[in-house]
């Protein structure tokens, strides 16, 4: 098993998880190839995270045909805290999130088979639900 993370993304984890869960069970090459030519800025910093993985898989002497991302999920990091200029000399406060994006590949148990078909996981892909509390 192969554990890649890339931290400190500037992008929410919200509008991260979405795109991280369709690549959940497929062949890593296909993924790379699909999150290469998608529009979003989420499937880019996907793609990048793949291209991570597989680099760590041929360092460790797997073959990256035979990778499937078991895992993809996204968790919130630090939130940079800016304020902008308002009327009557006052100013509002903006944040900007970040967020940590972590794959996991395991080896394919079935090498003969090399086709392109999606192994569905049954895990989860991560929330969180922000309170009032949450906000400051």
């Amino acid at each position: 098993m192969i554990k890649v993370r890339l931290n400190y993304v500037r992008h929410s984890a919200r509008k991260l998880r979405p795109v991280l869960s369709v690549f959940v069970g497929q062949a890593l090459e296909s993924a790379i190839d699909k999150t290469s030519i998608m529009a979003q800025d989420s499937a880019q910093m996907l793609h990048k995270t793949l291209k991570m993985a597989r680099a760590a898989a041929q360092e460790k002497e797997f073959s990256a045909n035979d990778m499937i991302v078991s895992q993809a999920y996204a968790t919130e990091g630090p939130r940079i805290k800016r304020s902008r200029a308002n009327a009557r000399g006052r100013t509002n406060r903006y944040i900007k999130h970040l967020a940590h994006i972590t794959v996991m590949l395991v080896e394919r148990k079935d090498k003969e088979s090399t086709s392109s078909t999606p192994v569905i996981s049954k895990g989860k892909v991560e929330t969180k639900v922000r309170s009032k509390k949450d906000k400051n």
